[in-house]
């Protein structure tokens, strides 16, 4: 994983500035930038009015809906858990290759949170919502990094370099899949082909046509 533990010194602390607003998060992740130092390590700093599940969902939502500039962007990437939310990167691409439209989208996202898919609603109205509250400042550090103790490779004796117990035989344990019966959701299929029904209580039909896309002719 990215993100690891964090030097306690840090070379450079760019955090003292004037705020309007109150500090609910101060956090530091991991950046995948090479530092220009060696011997130093970057790292995201974020300060937020807000809570850190609540500022990294309006970035995902201005991701969506809006756009991040390069520096933002690369933020949300080094972000914990990014890259574990299919339906985020199913609802992207299906938005960026113009097979949805964004109030659309919105529905679907709707519909997988109530049905327990999701455990976020990524919408409009929650992006203006979320534009009015949430303030924030990010900001690119260097760490020092101790230098790691070389070792001379030298052992008194051999108890000094492991048990002496004879290993056991070694058995294959079946894979996981064998055993598990989950079931395997194509959410870009969901969120960018064909007439939804919700099956929930004054759900609508809701159908999906790309701009891209032309009827096939039939008199042929």
């Amino acid at each position: 994983m990215r993100n690891s533990t964090i030097p306690s010194k840090p070379i450079s602390d760019k955090s003292d500035y004037k705020r309007s607003w109150p500090i609910k998060l101060d956090r530091l992740w991991k950046s995948s930038t090479s530092p220009s130092n060696k011997l130093a390590v970057k790292f995201w700093r974020i300060q937020a009015n807000v809570k850190l599940d609540t500022f990294l969902r309006y970035m995902k939502l201005r991701m969506l809906f809006e756009g991040l500039n390069v520096g933002e962007y690369q933020m949300l990437v080094d972000s914990p858990g990014f890259f574990g939310d299919s339906i985020f990167f199913s609802a992207l691409r299906a938005l960026r290759n113009n097979e949805i439209s964004p109030e659309i989208l919105g529905e679907r996202y709707n519909i997988l949170y109530q049905l327990g898919y999701s455990k976020e609603q990524l919408n409009l109205n929650l992006l203006y919502t979320l534009k009015g509250v949430v303030n924030y400042k990010t900001s690119l550090e260097d760490f020092s990094v101790p230098k790691a103790k070389k070792f001379s490779g030298y052992v008194r004796n051999s108890s000094a370099v492991g048990s002496k117990r004879k290993s056991k035989t070694m058995q294959v344990e079946p894979e996981i899949s064998d055993w598990t019966n989950a079931m395997n959701i194509d959410y870009y299929h969901f969120f960018s082909v064909g007439e939804l029904n919700s099956g929930l209580p004054g759900g609508n039909k809701v159908t999906v046509t790309s701009p891209n896309r032309t009827k096939r002719n039939t008199n042929l």
